[in-house]
């Protein structure tokens, strides 16, 4: 007999996905609106953009860092909890924020805020693949891929008519109401769901690999080693483009209108608000994907067409974007909506196969630090580039990190399609 579980039951899991969209989407407000403001806070003389780099670099390492730890409580702390905590702490720190911090301590502020929002996705991916029902699950993976879309373009709406009207400082007060809301709404509908599951959910028998003699394959097989089991299944190798889509989805949001307001000369508000263009084509990106895995039927096929399709985009961005904010616009466009695609596929989809094992919330938490840690990286280097030598290199890097990804995913496709089938 395989083994049980208590489900959402198939009326209520638009509720659940809604609420797991709604505290994810919210955080970005609680996230994004210091990138929304370094324009305004770098022409103000607050920061210089070495100092925003900075703050920014921050942040990224202990998201990245945050990961981990919360990647291994996701697997042991009930995830509902963990998702209020990181809510509401980044509530306080926005706040905070919001009164002009010397930069030292603002870094400090902004680094924590990091460690806070670590704990959203991993558990997220947790909870779902506990209680949604395989068949809906890669439907709300696609759902919960466009919550940084959708996040990202709060953000920058909102941050660009409070900037214009009270200031940069405004952008932080509506982060800490934003993101205080969301753990509050987020706390009493996930428990209120918890409590319905558990007396009147749906069962759901977990698959189970069979031999060819019929018998049921115990998971023994599968490394108990962690380090040994990310090598086996390729994902070792597969993190390098999840560090590169990382730096294509964070990096580049971050710096794109401060990109915008330096080589096209545009006021901080109208270059937050023509930024505010990537997010809108980027909730697209999750269903590109999606279209393009009806046809390859395979995970890191669908992946490797999409950082193809994000290479053509950066040569047209690195020639030719300089010349022509529409060419920048469209370009940055296609790159955020195909990093938004690769993320579902890296830190969503693939994850989900390590639910028989109880690893989705480390496996999560490992690919998605990877990310993060990249990103943080090159903000800080892209910071100094920019100051250094200007956009022209940086747009050169941003193409070369996309093409040693694609070429990642083709090394590690053999060894992950060889391992998914010993999950099942």
């Amino acid at each position: 007999m395989s083994d049980m579980k208590k489900i959402i039951s198939g009326r209520t899991t638009a509720l659940f996905v809604a609420v797991c969209w709604m505290a994810y989407s919210f955080s970005y407000i609680g996230r994004l609106n210091f990138s929304a403001s370094m324009a305004e806070m770098t022409n103000s003389g607050v920061l210089l953009k070495s100092e925003a780099g900075a703050v920014t670099t921050g942040f990224f390492i202990c998201y990245g860092l945050g990961q981990f730890l919360s990647g291994w409580l996701g697997d042991k702390v009930p995830p509902r909890y963990l998702v209020f905590t990181g809510l509401a702490c980044s509530s306080l720190i926005n706040f905070a924020i919001s009164f002009g911090p010397p930069v030292a301590l603002m870094t400090v502020l902004w680094s924590a805020n990091g460690l806070s929002q670590a704990l959203l996705w991993a558990p997220i991916c947790r909870i779902v693949s506990d209680r949604v029902h395989t068949s809906r699950r890669q439907k709300a993976c696609t759902a919960l891929a466009t919550t940084m879309a959708g996040g990202t373009l709060f953000a920058y709406v909102l941050s660009a008519l409070l900037i214009s009207a009270k200031g940069w400082s405004a952008s932080f007060v509506c982060g800490s109401v934003c993101t205080l809301a969301a753990a509050l709404v987020w706390i009493f509908v996930t428990t209120k769901i918890e409590k319905d599951t558990e007396k009147n959910g749906e069962i759901e028998e977990m698959p189970v690999r069979i031999d060819d003699s019929g018998e049921a394959v115990p998971h023994d097989e599968i490394p108990s080693n962690f380090i040994k089991l990310l090598l086996v299944s390729g994902l070792m190798t597969l993190a390098v483009a999840s560090g590169v889509q990382g730096i294509l989805k964070d990096c580049m949001s971050t710096w794109v209108p401060t990109f915008i307001s330096d080589m096209f000369e545009m006021s901080p508000v109208i270059s937050i608000l023509t930024g505010s263009l990537l997010p809108v084509f980027g909730l697209f990106g999750p269903y590109l994907a999606n279209y393009i895995m009806a046809r390859t039927r395979d995970e890191l096929s669908s992946l490797f067409i999409l950082f193809v399709i994000s290479s053509v985009a950066l040569a047209l961005l690195a020639l030719f974007g300089r010349f022509s904010i529409v060419v920048s616009i469209v370009a940055l466009a296609a790159t955020y909506a195909c990093s938004l695609g690769q993320n579902m596929f890296i830190v969503g989809t693939i994850p989900m196969y390590f639910h028989n094992v109880g690893k989705v919330s480390m496996i999560t938490g490992t690919l998605n630090a990877v990310s993060y840690l990249s990103t943080a990286v090159l903000s800080w280097i892209t910071g100094a580039l920019v100051e250094g030598a200007g956009w022209g290199i940086v747009m050169t890097l941003w193409l070369v990190l996309s093409c040693v990804a694609a070429v990642s995913v083709i090394f590690a496709k053999r060894r992950w399609n060889k391992f998914r089938r010993n999950l099942f």
